[in-house]
């Protein structure tokens, strides 16, 4: 089973004011090459494909665009919703993505509801997906309510209750499957990179990497834009936002991750540099000095 790992695209960020539309449309169409050079059966999308819940018409057309693109390499696409996406938006186009071998995952369900999705590779490997989607302080109740019995303490902590939830949705894995956890959120220790919301990094939003089941071949991870391996008792990666977003990325490297896992054996995972966008730096000096970089 080959996976392309991707996320926090962020389609509609601007920069002081100047759009960032090309950038992406071309960062996007080198993933979907790479998704089709590396023969990719699944790409999982972290989260975060918009950067606003009120996206553009322009946006919108780019994200949908990229998806269907994704699909061309033969590979079957599993979206989830980030903090900054709506999932009420993409609730509206999920019936007609499911019809392009997109999955797309708004809102936490139970297993039973659609929150695991089954994919069967091209050798005959089967793929065994755990959806978790961001939940909100008040989205994270309901959806330990949805999910556990023992759910009604109103002093349990986030972490708590996404321990449960995420101990509901993978509850099903077995040894004859390649177990996956797609997720956007925070895990306790990890480095932020550029342009994240703080609130929603930090304070109560984090959970422990030790939720994390251990048999778990690779748990794919969007939110914190630093591409980044967690400690953990699985392969727990942040793949990073492709593009930089903000001038605090500094030298940091964009990439794709390229993950290969069969069930009983180790998982490979390598970083595939991502060159399309525009490094963002910072200089200073006098008016004469910056003058004469520029010319």
């Amino acid at each position: 089973m080959k996976i392309l790992h991707t996320g926090d695209w962020h389609v509609g960020k601007t920069l002081r004011g100047r759009s960032r539309a090309d950038e992406h449309r071309a960062v996007l169409g080198e993933i979907a090459e790479l998704a089709t050079s590396e023969a990719v059966d699944v790409v999982l999308v972290a989260g975060d494909l918009f950067d606003s819940a009120s996206p553009s018409p322009e946006a919108e057309a780019i994200v949908y665009e990229a998806l269907l693109q994704l699909t061309e390499s033969g590979a079957q696409v599993v979206v989830i919703a980030g903090n900054h996406d709506n999932p009420r938006r993409l609730m509206a186009v999920e019936p007609l993505f499911a019809l392009g071998r997109v999955a797309v995952r708004p809102l936490v369900r139970s297993p039973q509801e659609g929150g695991v999705v089954e994919i069967a590779s091209r050798s005959g490997e089967q793929a065994v997906i755990a959806s978790l989607p961001w939940l909100s302080q008040r989205d994270i109740v309901k959806a330990d309510q949805l999910m556990s019995d023992d759910a009604d303490s109103l002093t349990d902590t986030y972490r708590e209750r996404a321990s449960r939830i995420i101990a509901s949705l993978t509850s099903g894995w077995g040894s004859d499957s390649v177990n996956v956890l797609l997720g956007h959120v925070t895990v306790a220790g990890g480095q932020l990179g550029g342009g994240e919301r703080t609130a929603q990094t930090i304070f109560d939003y984090f959970v422990d990497a030790t939720a994390f089941p251990p048999d778990a071949h690779y748990v794919a991870l969007g939110h914190l834009h630093k591409p980044q391996k967690m400690p953990a008792g699985a392969p727990v990666h942040y793949c990073g936002s492709p593009l930089w977003l903000d001038f605090s990325d500094g030298d940091e490297a964009k990439v794709t991750l390229i993950v290969e896992a069969s069930p009983g054996a180790p998982s490979q995972v390598r970083a595939v540099p991502v060159r399309s966008g525009r490094k963002l730096r910072t200089l200073s000096g006098t008016v004469a000095e910056l003058a004469g970089l520029i010319g």
